[in-house]
């Protein structure tokens, strides 16, 4: 992103997917296929996190750019392909179904000289929204989004940018951990746990993020949390779950955790050991990439072998990659 800018020119996600392939074979593996659903379900790519043990979180994921215009700046989370009246994102939210794990969206926002005028003016511990660490490759859930959008219209993009977590900050072991308060009383003790108590690999991602959309929760006027309980998610970490919605088009909570599982999907231990995944996942991904985390052994005779291993799923033969390469790391 910064060389584009040097050279006078904003970046485009599918030329800095090609780039970040070609240049981290073989350390990643990655393999394409011929169809194209962005039309369709408004993703690029299928995103999973799978720890030692096969816990496992996953995200069907849109990548979009920190747009700057004069002095305006947006994200075009309402995109709508031509002919459709429905937005991307709603497309989003809803093709995330089919995999049953939560629709997220990676930002691509520049470096701090790109966002220097940036106008928001809310800050991040000591430092400012726009003046962030690593904050130029950052992701959100679609909930963030849809929430962003019908508050600030046009200026979504900077409401949502100010939300996004660094992507190398949502499994930083390193990085605080605090509670997340929910609304809901009662709840299953796992889950209370879960909320209340620090977590590491897959069950930290997940925490991190419904962080934002807990507080979003917390801040609408919406009435006391529901405590009918969700229908539960077959193999998903938790099976008791408030159905709240508060103002989000669906219920929060089972939208962002369905996608924490035990154990890893049959479809990605298909990748993991070499074996192509079913139609039903084929005929709607472009590609497949494994990233196995930097510190671990690669992935030998079925198994996932140390650390935590992220898998990605493109949607798209051309679709965005933001997972940037830093020494001792993948981050």
């Amino acid at each position: 992103m910064v060389n584009m800018l040097d050279a006078g020119h904003i970046w485009h996600e599918e030329a800095a997917t090609q780039l970040l392939l070609s240049t981290a074979q073989p350390r990643i593996r990655f393999k394409k296929f011929t169809v194209n659903e962005e039309k369709e379900d408004g993703a690029d790519w299928l995103w999973w996190w799978v720890d030692r043990d096969g816990t496992s979180y996953g995200l069907l994921v849109q990548a979009k750019i920190l747009k700057r215009k004069g002095k305006r700046w947006s994200i075009d989370f309402t995109y709508k392909t031509k002919g459709d009246d429905r937005t991307q994102l709603s497309k989003l939210i809803r093709a995330a179904n089919r995999f049953e794990v939560a629709a997220a969206y990676v930002l691509y926002c520049g470096d701090p000289e790109y966002r220097a005028t940036l106008a928001c003016d809310r800050t991040h511990g000591d430092a400012l929204c726009k003046e962030r660490d690593r904050v130029g490759v950052s992701t959100i859930s679609a909930l963030v989004a849809e929430t962003a959008v019908s508050r600030y219209g046009k200026d979504s993009g900077v409401a949502a940018f100010h939300d996004a977590v660094p992507v190398e900050d949502i499994a930083n072991p390193d990085s605080l951990d605090t509670p997340i308060v929910p609304l809901a009383r009662g709840l299953a003790e796992d889950f209370d746990r879960f909320l209340r108590q620090p977590q590491t690999g897959s069950r930290r991602v997940a925490k991190e993020l419904l962080r934002p959309v807990q507080q979003i929760r917390n801040g609408q006027f919406a009435g006391a949390a529901v405590m009918q309980r969700a229908d539960p998610v077959s193999g998903a970490f938790f099976q008791d779950i408030p159905n709240d919605y508060g103002h989000f088009s669906v219920p929060y909570l089972t939208h962002m955790l369905r996608g924490l599982r035990a154990d890893a999907p049959d479809y990605v231990r298909d990748v993991l050991e070499g074996r192509t995944p079913p139609a039903w996942v084929t005929d709607h991904v472009g590609g497949i990439v494994v990233i196995p985390d930097a510190d671990a052994p690669s992935t030998t005779a079925g198994r996932i072998a140390g650390g935590v291993e992220r898998l990605i799923l493109l949607d798209s033969p051309d679709a965005p990659q933001p997972l940037r390469d830093h020494p001792g790391q993948v981050a």
